[in-house]
């Protein structure tokens, strides 16, 4: 019967590297546990609309010192957001932050990706657009890939952001929307139809029926209660 000689600089050595793996999955762990949870409302649902817009203020009084902020946008209520065959693309998820600066600072640098129901990326993370006003105002804007077929449920989005360095300049508000073209609206669930498709004269009215039921519900269940 043979054997191999393990040296002992081997037995060393492979020791250092599942250290230092299991150090690095560590860190990996770690790294997703500091994200910051800030929930969003989406108004009430089922609506099919072109846009929605959500205010928070969960970062307020924070000061821009070139840190970087690891964020996960969820949605309240169970909520989630529909894009539709017939929803315009690109769609756009704008993330904006007003400073108390007199001008216009720095733009916002990172990534983001649209999640699923499980928290799970959708696409591989994005670069982020980015603008910034003369009044002290920061964007950063996330397109959602072409490549994702509709219609497409997201549950939230995450952002790995990193803010300007502006010395005294802090956030004091920050506000989230969702945007397509008015030709070609997105729905916020639960509630909303499965899918609208591009079908000149008969879009709209299969839409405005998949939205009556619901509607109807809620006028006249408390009338027969």
């Amino acid at each position: 019967m043979r054997y191999r000689a393990i040296s002992l600089r081997g037995v060393v050595n492979a020791s250092a590297l599942f250290a230092g793996v299991m150090a690095a999955l560590s860190l990996g762990a770690i790294g997703s546990a500091r994200a910051t949870t800030i929930d969003l409302d989406l108004g009430t649902h089922p609506h099919v609309t072109s846009n929605v817009a959500n205010s928070f203020d969960a970062l307020n009084g924070m000061g821009l010192q070139g840190q970087t902020l690891s964020l996960d946008f969820r949605f309240s209520h169970g909520e989630f957001v529909r894009l539709f065959s017939v929803t315009s693309n690109p769609f756009m998820a704008l993330f904006k932050l007003q400073t108390n600066s007199p001008g216009m600072v720095n733009f916002l640098h990172g990534t983001g990706f649209f999640v699923d129901q499980q928290g799970n990326p959708l696409d591989q993370p994005q670069g982020l657009g980015s603008a910034a006003g003369s009044n002290g105002s920061l964007g950063a804007g996330l397109f959602l890939s072409g490549n994702l077929q509709r219609p497409l449920d997201f549950f939230g989005i995450h952002l790995d952001l990193r803010l300007p360095a502006a010395s005294s300049i802090s956030i004091t508000g920050e506000k989230f929307l969702f945007k397509s073209n008015g030709n070609g609206p997105f729905g916020v669930g639960p509630g909303v139809p499965s899918d609208v498709v591009p079908d000149q004269g008969s879009t709209l009215l299969l839409l405005s029926l998949a939205l009556l039921g619901p509607i109807l519900a809620r006028v006249w269940l408390p009338r027969v209660g």
